[in-house]
């Protein structure tokens, strides 16, 4: 049970059982303690009655026993502060060593089943850096869902049906038919060249092989289709990025999916039909505007097809949670109203639209067009900066947020550098440890401080300065296990990036504070369970964002 959790129950305790409404949260001024609960301004609305006299009755019923809480006081308007006492916090580092790799994570799968889709881009090239970030996040989200207690699964959708794919190729033919010296006439519509051409000339060597073969327009279409996605799922896998499920939009029509859910939208009196093409009535949804299902040549629209895509997805799963690019805003109205329209719960449904990135190299702003024809590769940023940094600085802002990748900070090496000033601080944390000498043997050490919270009570044994320094570091360990809860719960892995960058903060202000390998063998052996703490605790934290952990820099 951590000190929250103690002190909580002794707020329980003096309300009589009423705890409902009990929030303890972190101070962010030292001067008003280490955490805090508003319990009494709550209470003072119900009750009609000054909240600070409810503030105090929680005061003298509670008391500072030392142990669990050394200090209780009262601040205006009726917030109730409370100083950690050291055992409390000695307890708690205890349970951390104990826990190790699983600290942070819950127990078990107790919250429901959530598949996360994300990604989901065209087989028709290489995945761009806004791609990336979509791939980033929601690999971080779906490890966050999994360590917060969430049954969660993952799901890239392959949008290989349609205009596109015929596109595709069309472009794939014409570049085989012009390596066979024919003349082509070169369509506005068509793929780059440069970027299709090594593919087509891997599938034409391969049946130059197999003469008893013979190359069709459709066969090469397919073959470039499936060579792309193998790309892709390349590419995702050398950035940690792996998939329960690879669903296909065509099986969706295949295996008629797509008809039959407008089938059932047509009989639910949603559609309409004007100009040869069926409309969904999407402004009587809540939408700005009517949305074509079906266009007047008889083609589905991609509406349509996500509205059949999701209904598969709710006959697997009690929860959606669907990553979007910017350039989709609007367009999740007219899904879900169709979707409720069909009896499913739209509010099971959750969609995150990943904002735009762009990158800056020697202080310039380079702004992603495909027009202009600066579309930057993922392949090409992470060749640069490694995929530790890659994933860090796609992750640490909030999907909302449109982002700057910064080529050049992201390959410094130094405090600067976010990633590396975390990494850093873990391999010092190693490093420690490969200091100590034959009086101490790490396994005796960390056994001790697995079993007894005294071992830990001499850090604070210390001066003021020191003190400070290793109080502000173990509880910004113990905020953790919260941390990883609220992220999940609000979808922001970035505040898991931005928690480790702060404990590596604190454990590098430590570090230069209090020495940790002294003659004094107590204190030594209670810093090093301390520094072990803080290795356990940036090693789950990385696991989460997919980032390694060294052990050396």
């Amino acid at each position: 049970m951590s000190y929250k959790q103690k002190i909580h129950k002794e707020i329980k305790k003096a309300l009589n059982g009423e705890s409902d409404l009990v929030y303890l949260e972190r101070t962010k001024l030292k001067e008003h303690g280490d955490v805090s609960t508003n319990i009494a301004m709550v209470l003072a609305k119900k009750q009609k009655r000054n909240p600070l006299d409810i503030a105090n009755e929680l005061k003298e019923k509670i008391k500072a026993d030392g142990s669990l809480i050394s200090h209780i006081e009262v601040a205006k308007p009726g917030f109730v502060n409370f100083v950690v006492g050291d055992y409390a916090l000695s307890e708690s580092l205890v349970e951390v060593i104990n826990i190790g790799d699983k600290f942070g994570f819950a127990p078990e799968k107790s919250k429901e089943e959530t598949l996360v889709e994300y990604v989901s881009a065209n087989p028709t090239g290489d995945l761009h850096i806004g791609h990336g970030r979509q791939a980033v996040i929601g690999s971080c989200l779906v490890n966050l869902l999994s360590a917060a207690g969430y049954d969660v699964k993952s799901e890239f959708y392959i949008n290989d049906f349609g205009e596109q794919i015929q596109n595709l190729s069309d472009t794939a033919w014409a570049i085989h038919c012009k390596l066979n010296g024919e003349n082509v006439q070169w369509k506005e519509d068509f793929y780059p060249e440069d970027l299709l051409l090594p593919y087509v000339k891997k599938i034409v060597g391969a049946y130059c092989s197999k003469p008893q073969q013979q190359l069709t327009k459709e066969i090469l279409g397919q073959e470039i289709k499936d060579l792309i996605l193998k790309s892709q799922e390349e590419l995702l896998s050398s950035l940690k990025i792996s998939f329960d499920k690879w669903h296909s939009e065509t099986d969706l029509h295949t295996r008629g999916e797509v008809k039959n859910t407008l089938k059932k939208l047509k009989e639910s009196g949603i559609t309409y039909e004007h100009e040869g093409a069926i409309w969904l009535k999407a402004q009587e949804l809540g939408d700005v505007r009517d949305r074509v299902l079906v266009r007047s040549d008889g083609r589905s629209t991609y509406l349509l097809a996500d509205v059949a895509y999701h209904i598969n997805k709710f006959k697997r799963s009690t929860k959606l949670i669907t990553l979007w690019g910017a350039d989709h805003h609007g367009q999740e109205v007219g899904l879900k109203g169709a979707l409720k329209v069909l009896k499913y719960d739209e509010n099971k449904l959750e969609i995150i639209f990943v904002q735009m990135v762009s990158l800056k190299k020697e202080g310039q702003e380079i702004k992603m067009s495909k027009r202009a024809g600066t579309v930057v590769t993922v392949d090409e940023v992470l060749n640069e900066v490694g995929p530790d940094a890659f994933r860090y600085f796609l992750v640490e802002s909030h999907p909302n947020h449109r982002m700057i990748f910064d080529i050049d900070l992201a390959k410094k090496q130094d405090k600067d550098n976010p990633v590396y000033y975390i990494q850093y601080a873990h391999a010092r944390c190693c490093s420690i440890f490969r200091q100590i000498t034959d009086d101490i043997k790490k396994e005796e050490v960390l056994k001790k401080c697995t079993i007894s919270p005294d071992v830990f009570m001499y850090l604070f044994k210390a001066n003021n300065q020191e003190y400070s320094a290793t109080k502000s570091l173990i509880l910004r360990i113990l905020d953790f296990p919260e941390e990883v809860l609220n992220s999940a719960e609000s979808r922001s892995p970035s505040r898991i990036a931005n928690y480790l960058k702060e404990l590596a903060t604190d454990f590098h202000q430590f570090y230069t504070v209090c020495r940790v390998i002294s003659k004094d063998i107590n204190l030594t052996e209670a810093r090093l369970g301390l520094v072990e703490t803080v290795k356990i605790t940036i090693a789950n934290g990385l696991k989460i964002l997919g980032i390694n952990a060294p052990e050396s820099m």
